[in-house]
C-alpha cells in the first residue's frame, strides 16, 4: 500500500508539472494600448555633428509623441507574433543643433506618419506573475518576474513632411514616395499584476528605405533617416477557447 501510494504521489507531481508548464497556453492572445516619445534621426536638427543613426544623433527638443493599438499572439511560450498599428508625429530643426553645416541650413519640417508592422518577439525570460505591486510589497519584487524580451520586425510607414527653409537651398520639391518600407527593432520589459493584465515599457529603433522623411536629402546625411519609439504599455490577455480562438 505504502509503495503505491507513492507511484500515486509521484504521478501527481508530474501531471500538475506537466499542466503547470502548459498553462501559458490558455492565455495565447492579447491586446494592448500604448503611448510615449519618438524621435526622428535625419538630415534636419539633431545633435553638433553629421546625422547619423541611434542614440549619438538624439535631439530630446524635437521629440513628438506616438500612439499605438495591437495584439499579440503565443506560438511557443518564448515565441510570439505582434501587430502593431502606430500613429504619431516627426520633427527636426536645424535651430536646436550648433553644427555648422546644419545651422547654416536653417531648415525645419514636421510630420504625421502611421506605421503598420509585425514583430517576432522572443522572450529572454519568459513571461510569470509577479507580486502585486504596493508599497508593503516592494521588498518582494524579484527580476525574474520582469518578462524580458527582443523583437525584430518589417512593416510599412506613411508620411506628409512639411519642410520650410529660409537661407539654403532645398530639395524639399524632389519626387520621392511617402509610403515606404519600415524595419523595427529593440527590447522591452513587462510585468504581470494578474493573469489577465501586464504594464511594461518597450524601445524600437526604426529604421527604413527612404531619406526622405523630413523631406529633405543632402550630403551632410551618412544613413537613410529613422526614428525610435519608447512606449508605455497596458496589455490585457484573452483566454483561449477549446476552438484555439479568443474568449472575449
Amino acid at each position: 500500500m505504502g509503495q503505491q501510494l507513492k507511484i500515486l504521489l509521484i504521478l501527481f507531481i508530474l501531471i500538475s508539472n506537466i499542466s503547470y508548464s502548459q498553462r501559458w497556453k490558455r492565455w495565447r492572445y492579447e491586446v494592448h494600448v500604448a503611448a510615449g516619445p519618438t524621435l526622428f534621426y535625419g538630415e534636419l536638427g539633431g545633435a553638433n555633428k553629421p546625422g547619423t543613426h541611434f542614440m549619438g544623433d538624439i535631439d530630446l527638443r524635437s521629440t513628438r509623441y506616438n500612439l499605438s493599438i495591437g495584439a499579440r499572439y503565443k506560438l511557443r511560450e518564448k515565441f510570439a507574433i505582434k501587430v502593431n498599428f502606430i500613429y504619431g508625429r516627426l520633427h527636426g530643426s536645424d535651430a536646436y543643433t550648433e553644427y555648422y553645416p546644419r545651422r547654416n541650413r536653417n531648415a525645419s519640417f514636421y510630420s504625421g506618419f502611421f506605421e503598420s508592422s509585425v514583430y517576432a518577439e522572443y522572450s529572454i525570460l519568459k513571461e510569470r506573475l509577479g507580486v502585486r505591486y504596493t508599497i508593503q510589497n516592494i521588498k518582494r519584487f524579484k527580476l525574474k518576474y520582469v518578462n524580458t524580451y527582443v523583437f525584430v520586425g518589417a512593416g510599412s510607414i506613411v508620411f506628409n513632411p512639411h519642410t520650410t527653409n529660409k537661407d539654403y537651398p532645398t530639395n524639399k520639391n524632389e519626387k520621392y514616395s511617402k509610403i515606404n518600407a519600415v524595419i523595427p527593432i529593440g527590447f522591452g520589459f513587462r510585468y504581470g499584476f494578474n493573469r489577465r493584465t501586464t504594464i511594461g515599457i518597450e524601445f524600437g529603433q526604426r529604421y527604413t528605405s527612404t531619406d526622405y522623411l523630413d523631406g529633405f536629402s543632402d550630403k551632410h546625411s551618412k544613413a537613410r533617416d529613422s526614428y525610435a519609439s519608447v512606449f508605455a504599455i497596458f496589455t490585457y490577455k484573452l483566454s483561449t477557447a477549446r476552438s484555439g480562438l479568443p474568449k472575449f
